[in-house]
């Protein structure tokens, strides 16, 4: 991977120097990989300490607009950490909570399903609750399935590919995951969405928005951010980004909030 180390000297200076310059920061969060190590049970995937500490230390800083993006259901996502002013947005931003408003915004919700779509979806949530291998997790948008062995999520992942294909569904696969979902609708469409809100309710204009992602899910959000910083959290993988920077892991995530939250 050609893309630059964050905590490099060089680059983590000219990150900061970006930060310090700008007016308003829209900082955008994937959660799994990101904030939190991987685990076995998704439950028990709790962000690192130190991360969330220095979250809670920026979210106190007016220059600050934090928002949580992940594929996780909006209120599971919640109870894995909870700040006061900070928007998140479940299900690849299919249901998303700002913090200025209340109730669920569903950016989605009117889009209506042809029959052949329903069929296909369905037939596929009762073929997996059956295999052995696979969890099934009903995020009501769509499916996440999550594989013990990456060999059968490759061979199911392709038979999914065709039974979707021109369909209202997408498939779209992570680590060990594969997940069923509306096509039209993804973090990067999120991003801008509440980027948009943010804006509108806080009369801001001048903005610089930074996303940092560890999954394929999270490129969508790293290519609607053409003018901002874009960083990529690698642990196992050695993904095609077309993140500008990367990290090494969570760990590392947790080195650079704590270097920005410090010199506020």
């Amino acid at each position: 991977m050609n893309n630059k180390y964050v905590l490099d000297e060089q680059n983590l200076n000219k990150i900061t120097g970006s930060l310090d310059k700008a007016e308003n920061i829209l900082l955008f969060l994937d959660y799994d990989g990101t904030l939190a190590p991987f685990k076995v049970d998704p439950l028990s995937a709790f962000a690192l300490p130190e991360i969330e500490s220095s979250l809670k230390k920026l979210e106190k800083s007016q220059k600050y607009h934090l928002s949580l993006v992940s594929g996780r259901q909006l209120s599971e996502l919640k109870k894995m950490i909870d700040l006061n002013r900070c928007h998140y947005a479940g299900s690849h931003g299919l249901e998303i909570e700002m913090s200025f408003t209340e109730g669920v915004i569903y950016p989605h919700q009117n889009k209506e399903f042809d029959v052949l779509s329903r069929k296909n979806y369905q037939k596929s949530k009762e073929k997996y609750s059956k295999t052995d291998g696979v969890r099934v997790e009903d995020k009501g948008f769509g499916l996440a399935l999550h594989f013990d062995s990456e060999n059968e999520q490759t061979e199911e992942e392709k038979e999914l590919q065709a039974l979707f294909e021109n369909t209202a569904y997408q498939v779209l696969s992570g680590r060990k995951l594969v997940e069923v979902r509306p096509e039209g609708w993804g973090k990067g469409k999120a991003v801008n969405y509440i980027s948009d809100q943010i804006k509108r309710n806080l009369d801001i204009e001048n903005i610089l928005r930074v996303y940092i992602g560890d999954d394929r899910t999270d490129e969508d959000a790293f290519e609607v951010i053409k003018d901002g910083i874009t960083i990529y959290v690698q642990n196992e993988d050695d993904l095609n980004t077309t993140a500008e920077y990367y990290l090494k892991d969570p760990k590392d995530t947790a080195e650079l909030l704590k270097k920005i939250a410090g010199e506020l």
